[in-house]
């Protein structure tokens, strides 16, 4: 039974609300006054706590919410302030003090629906928390395995042994977020809100941390909890950048279910001054019993059977990959978001001989240029505040580094990362030794290096040494014929542990007609998500998500991503042409300018680089191509009519 505190001066009213809570099935303790409610809220922990917006005498309402939050054992504990007919003033103090709720004291039916929403969400939130005390406790329970397993050195290298050993990460985050099935964010804590600087209820995961792969990294978290990820968040608004790990561990789902949800746990680096090495050696290492059969598995996941496809494409694909799995020499993957360029970096790792070393991916777009530089070549404690005495990841044996958007790393660590794949060695910053490197490269861009060079944003050597060996992704969209053989394998997969799933006629012909925009990432998360629809073993047309279910057709055959200006593309000497051909097909040529210049929509190399102006340029072109109809603009954008609207006259759009 849900145990509630009640804090009320009133005694009729106390004695009402208690009976009619006590009738809905919550156990009551009622409190007479502030003072008694905080007392008795240290000596036990209540489910839930309801404190009148009006009290009379000694402690008010908002102060006894702003205690009760400051209290750790009240972490958790929905906290709703009532009140008769209160001003919006106190309401909006009650919710800055830290409450969850404001209600109409009179309004009981839906304090009691409020209730059992808050109940509902404290047990999914005390599913995650036990989710991350066993976490905490296995990882403890690895710490000491290692140290049992491992020789005793001498006594004089002890301490230095006993300082490079971490403590494992505290299971308490430092924010907390809900976020449904498309990535937007229901439900955050004040220590999320603290985290990003600003109110992250009802926005995108992608646009809280833009190139940060935190958007990806939760929706691939279907099942199985997943941790590991580092990104930075810039500085913003008066506050400093900051260093996060994120975890997302899936809610418990079942056939059928409608939810989807996902908790992502976020954990603020600079505040965890042993995190870092935590999180790295959580990441990179595995207890040794388990290492063997964890391989095969790997082997198995992305083996050449994993290729799936029956396009020209991917039968090149597949056999590019039998040809440089054995080598060590780097590879440049060049292909759009979502088609897979990750997944053959995998499988040039697990199908070559060096499976059984570490295989890491370091996202270029989410890390400060200090961060990046400390995660691929290491750190000495003095090269930047907050810096440590660690290796990179190009030191960590003889495994494969797969640098994402490579195209974002900065100029200075291009040449670093030069002068490894030509003299095998690095230099941590802040160090001037070289170390040697064993480590393959295998780098990955969603855009023309060649005119990456032409700009100066890219070192021309660098794409000579990678160019050596270009694999070519092509998108979704340009291989029809490899959709139902990636349906049939990504429901084989989904069907994990219940009867195998299969597509009725109406769906599967909804999939032909969609662009897929996000390529093999998108088909994944949609059928993931229709498979949770549903409890029998088709999955029907209305089992999609809305995005498909109700797009339109024509609507969709529109390409709605503002395009650049067509510039030639300019290679360098002695480049080889098949990677220009490749970038040329994954940058759009704009279309022909109209009588006034650019049409609406179009970004030209003189616009700003700006998120808000790419946003109005999106705006607009999806009104340009539904004729100013803005319900199939907002369904063209994949939102809904208020958004829209609310988006129209934040940028004063007629």
């Amino acid at each position: 039974m849900t145990h509630l505190l009640l804090i009320d001066d009133e005694t009729a009213t106390r004695l009402v609300m208690a009976s009619r809570l006590k009738e809905a099935g919550f156990e009551v303790t009622s409190a007479e006054s502030g003072a008694q409610g905080i007392a008795l809220a240290r000596e036990t922990r209540f489910d839930m706590i309801v404190v009148d917006a009006v009290l009379k005498s000694g402690i008010g309402g908002v102060e006894v919410v702003r205690r009760l939050r400051q209290n750790p054992k009240n972490f958790g504990v929905p906290i709703v302030l009532s009140g008769k007919g209160s001003s919006r003033e106190e309401f909006a103090a009650g919710y800055e003090a830290g409450a969850d709720a404001c209600l109409v004291k009179s309004d009981l039916p839906v304090l009691e629906h409020m209730l059992k929403v808050f109940l509902r969400k404290k047990a999914e939130l005390d599913e995650v928390l036990g989710i991350q005390r066993t976490l905490a406790e296995q990882n403890r329970r690895m710490q000491a395995e290692r140290s049992a397993a491992a020789v005793e050195p001498a006594k004089p290298a002890r301490k230095q042994a006993s300082e490079s050993v971490p403590a494992p990460i505290v299971a308490r985050p430092d924010g907390v977020l809900l976020v449904d099935e498309e990535g937007l964010v229901r439900t955050a804590d004040r220590g999320a809100a603290d985290l990003f600087g600003f109110e992250v209820e009802g926005r995108g995961l992608g646009k809280l941390a833009p190139s940060s792969g935190l958007e990806a990294f939760a929706r691939d978290a279907s099942v199985d909890p997943r941790d590991g990820l580092r990104f930075d968040l810039p500085a913003r608004n008066g506050r400093a950048a900051r260093a996060i790990l994120a975890s997302v561990v899936p809610l418990a789902s079942r056939p059928g279910a409608q939810s989807g949800e996902r908790v992502v746990l976020l954990v603020d680096l600079a505040q965890r001054k042993v995190a870092n090495e935590a999180a790295r050696l959580a990441e990179y290492t595995l207890p040794r019993q388990q290492l063997p059969a964890l391989l095969e598995v790997a082997r198995l996941a992305y083996g050449m059977s994993s290729l799936v496809g029956s396009s020209p494409a991917m039968g090149r694909i597949r056999n590019e990959v039998r040809e440089l799995c054995d080598s060590a020499e780097p590879v440049l993957l060049v292909g759009e978001t979502g088609s897979g360029r990750e997944h053959i970096a995998r499988a040039l790792h697990f199908c070559g001989a060096n499976s059984g070393h570490p295989f890491l991916a370091v996202a270029c777009g989410g890390l400060s240029p200090e961060n990046l530089e400390a995660e691929l070549f290491g750190s000495v404690r003095s090269a930047f505040e907050g810096a440590s005495d660690r290796p990179g990841a190009l030191q960590l044996g003889k495994g494969t580094v797969f640098v994402e958007d490579i195209e974002l790393l900065p100029l200075t660590l291009q040449r670093k990362l030069l002068r490894a794949l030509r003299e095998g060695v690095v230099t941590r910053a802040g160090s001037e030794r070289a170390e040697t490197t064993e480590m393959r490269v295998v780098a990955s861009t969603r855009v023309d290096l060649n005119q990456a060079v032409a700009a100066g944003s890219f070192d021309v050597e660098l794409l000579r040494a990678l160019a050596a060996s270009v694999i070519v992704v092509p998108p979704l969209r340009e291989r029809p014929e490899d959709l139902e053989p990636l349906v049939a394998h990504l429901l084989r997969l989904a069907s994990a542990g219940r009867a195998r799933l299969e597509l009725a006629p109406a769906a599967l012909e909804r999939l032909r007609a969609h662009r897929w925009p996000g390529n093999v990432a998108e088909l994944k998360s949609a059928l993931e998500r229709a498979a949770r629809r549903t409890s029998g073993a088709t999955i029907e047309f209305e089992h999609l998500p809305a995005a498909l279910r109700d797009g339109d057709a024509a609507a969709e055959d529109v390409e709605i991503t503002p395009t650049r200006s067509a510039r030639p593309a300019t290679r360098p000497a002695g480049m080889p042409p098949v990677l220009t051909a490749a970038a040329a097909q994954l940058v759009p040529a704009a279309a022909p300018a109209g009588a006034f210049g650019q049409r609406p929509g179009e970004i030209g190399a003189d616009d700003p680089i700006s998120l808000d102006h790419y946003e109005r340029k999106c705006l607009e072109r999806a009104l340009a191509a539904t004729g100013n109809d803005k319900l199939k603009a907002a369904k063209l954008l994949k939102v809904g009519k208020s958004t829209l609207y609310r988006k129209l006259k934040r940028y004063e759009i007629a």
